[in-house]
């Protein structure tokens, strides 16, 4: 197999492929708005009984969100961005500058000291570690990067504890109660997400799928009042074995045992319900 061919399957296997394709076109809330910034800042702050200690924060992120690398967390903290994906680097991280930077690293093997980071951040990036057994594993890494005090603090993708129809879709639109593109996206992935915790969708099956509900694209974008362009970000899905998964809430604090998880304050926009914030606290 040549260097091109191979680059070609691993571009339709990695999950991130999809993402950094598509980033510019992407809107909320597939990406974080400043009231999700807003919400972890609040759920970070609230989870640190003695406040935050005297002297410039450690933050690591997981994944290369630009929305959270440009937010001010603290008056003096430096930021580091930690993305498996060369591809997402490129495409998505603002570049290196005083205060941040990215690094290209595993995140179940991080290339960090034990006890480097006061908090580390992520949106909703459960959602590519498509096995979810791999939760416990990337739990012990953050608590051997954490310092004592440090805390995880994560926007999540979870889906309902009671599946939505791919119907009941098809009828919000419709009905025009349903009127954003990527809110569309989000909830037919969970609609077919598998009972289990770790079967999930698969991008390909989710576009065949999207394909027979709505044949009609430029009715579509007419009835979403949204251009062509942003119905195409779902292209990006064609012939990829990648696939998502959206664990419940439930099964999140389940697989991190070794921490206390408490939740933040809820959103005040459509679909905020399967958008929740959480703060992890390493136990004692």
């Amino acid at each position: 197999m040549d260097d091109k061919t191979e680059g070609q399957l691993t571009a339709q296997r990695e999950p991130w492929a999809v993402l950094a394709e598509q980033w510019s076109r992407l809107g909320h809330p597939l990406r974080p708005c400043l009231e999700d910034m807003q919400r972890l800042q609040k759920t970070w702050l609230d989870s640190l009984p003695g406040g935050l200690p005297n002297r410039r924060l450690d933050i690591l992120l997981l994944g290369v969100t630009p929305e959270i690398a440009k937010f001010r967390w603290a008056d003096d903290f430096h930021l580091t961005a930690l993305d498996t994906s060369a591809m997402m680097i490129r495409a998505v991280w603002p570049g290196d500058a005083p205060g941040w930077q990215a690094v290209q690293g595993d995140w179940l093997k991080m290339p960090f000291a034990d006890a480097s980071f006061d908090l580390v951040l992520c949106d909703c990036g459960l959602v590519v570690v498509a096995d979810t057994n791999l939760f416990a594993p990337l739990g012990r890494e953050l608590q051997r990067v954490l310092r004592p005090e440090g805390r995880v603090v994560m926007r999540h993708f979870s889906r309902p504890t009671q599946a939505e129809s791919t119907d009941a879709i098809v009828q919000a639109v419709a009905a025009g109660t349903l009127r954003n593109f990527n809110e569309l996206k989000l909830r037919l992935l969970m609609s077919l997400h598998g009972d289990q915790p770790g079967e999930g969708v698969g991008l390909s099956d989710a576009l065949e799928c999207f394909e027979r509900l709505f044949p009609d694209r430029e009715a579509l974008a007419a009835k979403l009042g949204c251009p062509l362009p942003i119905i195409s970000t779902i292209d990006a899905y064609r012939r990829r074995d990648a696939r998502y998964t959206f664990p419940t809430m439930a099964e999140v604090a389940a697989a991190f045992d070794g921490f206390s998880l408490s939740v933040g304050p809820a959103g005040q926009y459509d679909l905020a319900e399967c958008c929740p914030v959480f703060s992890l606290s390493p136990r004692p």
